[in-house]
């Protein structure tokens, strides 16, 4: 607005107008109106629960904005779909879901819900997304066996790998929970059978009802559960039982040879022929019969065919034959049957007719050089057959060992160190060892022996460094000028008198010396130049080279 005005003063008389200027401020107000929906932060949820979480687990957060102000973007959050509603609850403020129901992830393993986020405009605006809730599966189920055990039978002389039974196991769990392992875990000590991947058992090795008819094995079923899982196990009982096959002949188990004085009445029991067979039934059962072969001449002895006692059956005479041999036949009954032969020797009178026997005939061991004295090497054995001192064996070696690096036990047999041994010296000793029997001890006795034939190795141990073949080394060195070959200097060499793997390969190092101007091959000991010299700098250079052979023996020198 404007005015004017003219004031009066006194004694002074002048004219102006005077101008009001008046300014304002317009702020117009713009009302919201709900037109935007709430906007959720993700496109959808995924939240993973284990199964034994329990009620009151806080699952998860939803959230949703609504750009609008007001009462426009408040938001509400509801479950608008009609499954699990029992399972979860959803805080329609917070957005929070929180599981309000056992979970168990073999009975439901996925929950999917439907969310709705509403604003409280008028008319209300709302959003929808899918929530997925995953229950994760934990190791809360041991495996089961179905049925709770296990029997089979199988022949003796099944081939190895054979199918024998299989058991079966379920474990309800997922993944690795529910995948299933088994193994053998008792009553198999010499670990005759194996259990496959898929619970097949097969046998492993041959199998001997005779040595075990029987097996009652525990097969243990454990899941394949991962740290921190707990992995669970059960266990099932499964008997295997051999059926008997004709597969022994029968073993004769008493001497095969006998002595008889020769005025014996007849019809006397001069022994009692045993012969065993360790299979069962029928394929057990053994009877006995002499077969004749004296020629034209009847037998003087005669043999029960069930109780094998073989009985003088006529007059003995030392002076008409010293000695009888009768061939014994044991058989069973099997189908088809089964026999053993037994060569008896009855002797009129005894004598020293039997040497001792080695078994085996050669010996072979193997010795360290640094073995102590009085080291155990091996044990020979011999055995005579003869009674008494006649049949009582003593040890002695005789030949081979002419520095008697080694001693014999004369009643044991076990051969000993006796000096400090030496591979570089002498690495193979051939030793022959005399069993002989001690009828010398008694009057006229004549003594009979047996040899064998003692093989020893002596073995070399890494008792010598490798030893530089021309140490000190002097090499010369053009100075300004790197030698041609990547500036080859000198090779060094290096010998070990051991024997591989220790001496199989020498390795060099520098061990002290100006490595800015000198290298080594490991390998090969080549030193190289790696810089041109100045002799006027320096006119001499002493390198100190280490040359170790694999078994950490190490040689030193000083070279330049």
């Amino acid at each position: 607005m404007s005015g004017s005005c003219t004031p009066t003063l006194p004694h002074v008389s002048h004219h102006f107008n005077c101008f009001l200027l008046v300014s304002f401020l317009l702020a117009p107000q713009i009302t919201d109106t709900n037109d935007n929906p709430p906007v959720f932060a993700e496109p959808a949820y995924s939240f993973d629960i284990p199964e034994n979480a329990q009620r009151g687990f806080h699952v998860g957060v939803i959230a949703a904005t609504d750009p609008d102000v007001g009462t426009n973007a408040a938001v509400t959050y509801t479950v608008i779909s009609d499954w699990a509603n029992d399972v979860f609850s959803l805080n329609p403020q917070t957005g929070i879901f929180t599981l309000t129901a056992r979970l168990d992830y073999e009975e439901v393993q996925h929950y999917i819900l439907v969310v709705q986020a509403q604003d409280n405009g008028y008319p209300s605006l709302s959003s929808t997304l899918t929530v997925y809730c995953n229950v994760v599966d934990l190791n809360d189920n041991a495996p089961i066996f179905d049925p709770m055990s296990y029997s089979n039978e199988i022949f003796e002389n099944a081939p190895i790998n054979s199918d024998v039974v299989t058991v079966s196991a379920t474990d309800i769990d997922s993944g690795s929970n529910g995948r299933i392992e088994y193994s053998i875990t008792a009553g198999d000590d010499n670990e005759d059978f194996q259990i496959m991947s898929n619970g097949t058992v097969r046998t492993r090795r041959a199998l001997d009802r005779e040595t075990k008819s029987s097996y009652s094995l525990v097969v243990t079923a454990r899941d394949c559960a991962k740290e921190p899982e707990k992995r669970l196990s059960s266990t099932v009982q499964v008997t295997i039982v051999l059926k008997d096959i004709n597969d022994l002949a029968p073993e004769f188990v008493t001497p095969n040879e006998t002595s008889v004085a020769e005025n014996i009445p007849p019809n006397t029991v001069i022994m009692a022929i045993k012969a065993v067979d360790r299979d069962e039934g029928r394929n057990g059962y053994v009877e006995y019969q002499l077969e004749d072969d004296q020629g034209s001449l009847p037998s003087p002895f005669t043999v029960g065919q069930a109780d094998g006692l073989l009985r003088v059956s006529g007059q003995l005479d030392r002076e008409a034959k010293p000695s009888y041999e009768l061939n014994v036949i044991a058989k069973d009954r099997g189908d088809p049957p089964k026999m053993t032969q037994s060569r008896i020797r009855i002797n009129v009178l005894d004598e020293n007719d039997n040497s001792p026997i080695f078994d085996p005939k050669q010996y072979s061991a193997a010795i360290a050089e640094n073995a102590s004295i009085g080291a155990s090497v091996l044990q020979v054995s011999a055995t005579d057959i003869d009674e008494g001192a006649n049949g009582r064996v003593r040890f002695s070696i005789a030949a081979g060992d002419d520095n008697r690096d080694f001693t014999i036990s004369e009643d044991s047999g076990v051969v000993r160190v006796a000096k400090n041994l030496n591979f570089e010296r002498k690495s193979l000793y051939a030793i022959t060892v005399r069993a002989e029997d001690c009828a010398g001890d008694t009057e006229n006795g004549e003594v009979r022996f047996d040899t064998a034939r003692l093989s020893i190795t002596i073995t070399d141990i890494n008792d010598n460094p490798p030893t530089f073949l021309d140490s000190p080394y002097l090499a010369y060195v053009m100075e300004n000028v790197i030698p041609p070959n990547n500036g080859y200097v000198i090779t060094v060499r290096a010998y070990d008198a051991d024997t591989p793997p220790f001496n199989s390969q020498v390795r060099y190092f520098l061990k002290e010396g100006d490595t800015d101007f000198f290298k080594i091959n490991a390998s090969t000991g080549e030193i190289s130049l790696l810089r041109a010299l100045d002799r006027e700098m320096q006119e001499e250079y002493i390198l100190t080279l280490v040359a170790m052979d694999t078994g950490k023996c190490y040689a030193q020198f000083n070279s330049f």
